[in-house]
């Protein structure tokens, strides 16, 4: 029998991951360094385990799932947050004699984690992006000269839409600059694309040789925050300009397995632009399954060393929704009565929800008790709901 332990089962995607890995035979194990979580209340893991948190205690977690894979012989081990796929693919040598993780090494990983070499690389392959500025190897008042404002002061390493800053006069670069990088870390510096062009998400999955084994690509369609957060509704698209983009850029960072990228199109030149790569499963997981994607499966083909098939299309028009996030897109968007689709669309064949499944009703239980315990937390609280810039 096959095992596999699943981390971060607090993440949405964990959902969809366990439920293709369930239909393929496995025995699951869902961890989390939360107690109370969704994934802990799917139907699908078969055994639960709580580790300590990879981001505030790194030490301890990895050597937390060290112990759990030498105890358990897992046949893989599947992260899916930023910070334990960090760490594993960082130590991935010490886990090799116990079991398979099928994450790239962390020099490979770090050029997508870190938002200022993927721009680097894109610069350098010629694949659109915004123009984009480097503190690191240029003075912040010679680019406050040659950038064209509003600018964005973007952190290198984060994630939804956390550590950036709109900058719209000169004067306030510096100070803007120096908070950010107090708060997060190293930064760059990025033209501000204004308002007007599409947001697409383009994810790809490539064998040990770089070649493509499959892709997709979706649109965002509603944000929250509205400003510039998470995407609450999506849509599958036919974009191939995108996807060759992507392929590009992955390919020069010698990228294999899974990859999620954003793109945004300039409403200036019409043309998609490379935002970031995510090095890791998305939250909109269950969009790619839905319309015949089944990327989790090939995460197994890859741990395991099996032939990994080629997907040649997906279906059009398939439709994520994130339903309570998208409850609060209506509160505060203008636009509530004016979007198409409607807000009040809430049954169709190819309307799917992130969370709300009648086969698994378990996580939505989940998520609104750890929602709960978030609300009762003011740091958790402005984490959760104070995104944006």
């Amino acid at each position: 029998m096959r095992t596999c332990l699943v981390l971060d089962a607090e993440m949405q995607c964990s959902i969809p991951l366990m439920e293709s890995l369930w239909n393929q035979g496995f025995h699951i194990t869902a961890g989390s360094y939360k107690r109370i979580n969704m994934g802990f209340f799917s139907r699908y893991p078969a055994r639960r385990v709580v580790y300590p948190s990879p981001e505030t205690s790194p030490r301890a977690f990895v050597e937390r799932i060290l112990d759990l894979a030498k105890e358990h012989a897992y046949s893989l081990i599947l992260p899916v947050d930023d910070f334990s796929s960090g760490i594993l693919s960082a130590h991935r040598d010490r886990f090799a004699p116990y079991t398979r993780i099928p994450i790239v090494p962390f020099d490979t990983f770090t050029k997508a984690r870190d938002k200022g070499q993927t721009m680097r690389i894109a610069m350098q392959e010629g694949v659109p992006c915004p123009q984009t500025f480097f503190p690191d190897s240029q003075k912040i008042d010679e680019i406050a000269k040659e950038a064209r404002f509003p600018v964005l002061v973007k952190a290198n390493v984060s994630s939804g839409a956390r550590g950036i800053s709109l900058v719209e006069k000169k004067d306030d670069l510096e100070p803007t600059y120096q908070r950010v990088r107090a708060a997060y870390g190293e930064c760059h510096i990025q033209e501000f694309i204004p308002k007007g062009g599409r947001q697409y998400v383009a994810d790809f999955f490539l064998d040990m040789k770089q070649e493509q084994k499959a892709a997709i690509v979706y649109s965002k369609l509603r944000f929250f925050p509205v400003n510039g957060g998470s995407s609450v509704l999506n849509r599958t698209v036919h974009e191939p300009e995108i996807l060759k983009y992507g392929y590009k850029l992955l390919r020069a960072m010698n990228w294999y397995g899974f990859a999620d990228l954003d793109f945004i199109v300039d409403p200036r030149d019409g043309m998609p632009k490379v935002m970031e790569v995510n090095p890791r499963l998305p939250t909109t997981l269950r969009i790619s399954l839905a319309a015949g994607m089944d990327f989790p499966r090939m995460l197994v083909n890859l741990a395991m060393g099996e032939e990994i098939p080629t997907s040649t299309g997906y279906r059009l028009d398939v439709y994520l929704r994130h339903l309570p996030m998208d409850v609060l897109w209506f509160l505060k968007s203008p636009e509530r009565f004016r979007a198409s689709p409607g807000f009040f669309n809430f049954f169709g064949p190819n309307l799917y929800d992130q969370i709300m499944c009648l086969n698994d009703p378990g996580p939505m239980v989940g998520f609104c008790l750890d929602n709960l315990v978030s609300l009762l937390d003011r740091d958790s609280r402005k984490a959760r709901y104070s995104r944006g810039w």
